[in-house]
């Protein structure tokens, strides 16, 4: 590569039009200098040769050679600030070959003449000005060594070799020094240019690594912004814009902040795998960014949860927010599936109502709970009572945490009575929580449980007490089980281990199930109930009528007893329509051969209606309230004495 002639860098790429490039700056440079060298070079040559020829030689051949050299020189000049393309250079470097070579042949040439008819100190004075020209024109050419090589053949070798040839020794020792120098200057020029090529590969080796850096940390950059998936940019660049726009002073400008948590995701991915939920989460993005627009930016936060910035007051938030929920239930159209999902949505504004990251972010996903309560596929705007639902919800979540330690969750029984003769055929198992002196009901607490994940562990640790007391009671128990611990495929181990541990029959306890816990994971909750009905335990569809799809989940799974919903038992009284759904859920219960408990009877009247309409058991204030197992076992002991 250093030793690349002329024609092979045209041939050579990128590589050889960058030292094309670089050897006509070089030539720009040097150039006019070179031409004004010779000049100078002529002129003293021309008065060393003064009188010893005719004027035409000694003036008129210096004068146009000195004209030629202006021209050139001006020619360079003009292109000082101009770079031609790199295909027309070759073009310039040629020209300066031939040029080099044509003003070199006439210099030599005319010093040879004036050589000729000198005496021996004129001959030694001519050689060594045009010895000397010659070598500052190659010292000025050396970006281009062929037109160097061309000032040295056609300019110096005439007069050299007469010198050589000279009858005179002193003549023939200054021609084998200037021989000897000649040869040592063309290998200087030829090394030259090798460092020259060599500094130019190294420079572009250079540029190379920088941009390759620079590349690099482009890459590293996107990677450390973006989401690779949808091309979003993620929540450490949500974070960093948020940062740089709020303020603690709350004079920055207004934003809302919007954070956006799909519906029916998981489903997807569940049922047609990641790929199909990859696709659609790119899908979203893409729809996302189009509904948003120039009014901010969207960002993914990871999962199926992403957010926007929105520039504007909460009106401008809550119309995008709309607009989003609105996109988000129209159809994904896949290359194979059509996707419905939807989309829940939580705004938070700055300066309204926070000033810094941090709160923002938390009341915006304070909002967005609030909204997934409210039915999904809505927006919700934060609001300072929903900091104080969630700070106490947060506070009795810790606090049952403390309770669960020292045993404060309780197992209180509802008796389940024969409607017919008033026996009491079992007990439901209800928790009581005693907190601050008083017990509070499951109404307040299990619904915390299942979303913090204690809804577990609470009802094995109520089961595992309930065993232990009523062992020796020889009735049945009855248990509700959360959706969510029929989505866990150790639910039924566990239970199961509660009954082998506390030595109580399978056969006595009876698992009530809503059908929405159906509704969540049907085949999830087949496989454990299917498990638990292996070893004895009954199974109850609870809240009947109240859900969906009632016949399809009498046929899915076989349950022992059908359970009449509070909400019926309590309008049959005053409400016909219900009287008759009442009637309908008997008789269907008993062409199925399915015993009904009706929940919720509190007057006699309605356990005498009941009874003429064919209900087996029932359970309500009636009857008796829930009681713990001690106040049981006294009422018992009383009753018998």
């Amino acid at each position: 590569m250093l030793r690349l002639t002329l024609p092979a860098l045209q041939e050579d790429g990128d590589w050889n039009r960058a030292i094309l490039v670089e050897q006509f700056a070089a030539l720009r440079k040097q150039v006019p200098l070179m031409y004004a060298m010779m000049f100078v070079d002529a002129t003293f040559l021309a008065f060393a040769a003064y009188g010893t020829v005719s004027p035409w030689w000694s003036l008129g051949m210096p004068t146009l050679l000195g004209l030629l050299s202006a021209a050139r020189a001006i020619f360079w000049l003009r292109r000082r600030s101009f770079t031609p393309r790199p295909e027309l250079i070759p073009h310039f470097l040629r020209g300066t070959i031939v040029v080099a070579a044509v003003l070199s042949l006439g210099f030599g040439g005319w010093g040879l003449l004036l050589y000729a008819q000198g005496d021996l100190v004129r001959r030694a004075c001519i050689a060594l000005y045009i010895f000397i020209g010659a070598i500052s024109c190659c010292y000025c050419l050396q970006s281009v060594p062929r037109a160097g090589q061309a000032v040295v053949v056609f300019g110096a070798a005439p007069v050299t070799l007469c010198l050589l040839f000279a009858d005179d020794w002193f003549l023939r020792g200054l021609g084998c020094n200037i021989l000897l120098v000649g040869f040592v200057v063309l290998r200087m020029m030829r090394n030259s240019h090798a460092g020259f090529v060599e500094m130019l590969a190294s420079r572009s080796h250079m540029v190379a690594e920088q941009e390759r850096a620079k590349g690099a940390e482009q890459r590293a950059h996107q990677l450390a912004y973006h989401d690779p998936l949808t091309g979003l940019p993620n929540r450490r660049a949500l974070a960093e814009a948020l940062e740089q726009r709020t303020t603690p002073a709350g004079d920055g400008a207004p934003l809302g902040l919007l954070i956006i948590d799909l519906d029916r995701f998981k489903s997807i991915n569940d049922v047609h795998g990641h790929p199909a939920g990859d696709q659609l989460l790119r899908d979203v993005a893409a729809r996302l960014s189009n509904v948003v627009g120039e009014q901010g930016t969207s960002y993914r936060l990871g999962g199926d949860e992403f957010a926007v910035i929105i520039d504007g007051d909460g009106d401008a938030a809550r119309r995008v927010a709309h607009a989003i929920v609105n996109a988000m239930l129209r159809p994904f159209a896949g290359p194979e599936l059509v996707h419905h999902i939807g989309a829940s949505v939580g705004i938070s504004l700055y300066p309204h109502d926070a000033l810094d990251l941090d709160t923002l972010m938390r009341r915006a996903d304070i909002a967005l709970y609030k909204a997934k309560h409210s039915g999904r596929s809505q927006h919700c705007a934060f609001e300072p009572m929903l900091d104080a639902e969630i700070r106490r919800r947060a506070e009795i979540e810790r606090e049952m945490r403390e309770s669960m330690g020292r045993d404060a969750f309780v197992p209180h029984y509802q008796a389940i009575v024969c409607l017919k003769s008033g026996d009491v055929v079992g007990y439901e198992l209800l928790a009581r929580w005693r907190r601050d002196g008083e017990e509070i009901g499951p109404e307040q607490f299990i619904p915390i449980a299942e979303e913090c994940g204690l809804i577990d562990t609470l009802m094995l640790r109520l089961l595992r007490r309930a065993c232990q007391e009523t062992r020796d009671w020889q009735v049945s128990i009855s248990i509700n089980v959360s959706p969510t611990q029929l989505k866990d495929p150790w639910f039924s181990q566990k239970l199961l281990a509660v009954l082998v541990r506390e030595r109580f029959p399978a056969r006595r306890l009876t698992i009530e199930i809503t059908e929405n816990a159906l509704i969540v994971d049907a085949e999830s909750a087949q496989e454990a109930i299917a498990s638990l009905r292996n070893q004895g335990v009954q199974l109850a569809l609870d809240d009947f009528g109240t859900g969906y799809s009632s016949l399809q989940h009498l046929q899915m799974l076989p349950f022992d007893r059908l359970k009449i919903d509070r909400s019926f038992v309590a309008a049959m009284g005053r409400d016909p329509q219900a009287m008759r759904l009442v009637l309908a859920i008997v008789t269907l219960a008993n062409t199925l051969g399915l015993p009904v408990v009706a929940e919720g009877i509190e007057t006699a009247a309605a356990a005498q209606t009941l009874t003429q309409l064919g209900c087996a058991m029932g359970q309500g204030y009636l009857f008796g309230h829930p009681m713990s197992a001690a106040d049981i076992v006294a009422a018992r002991e009383a009753s018998a004495a």
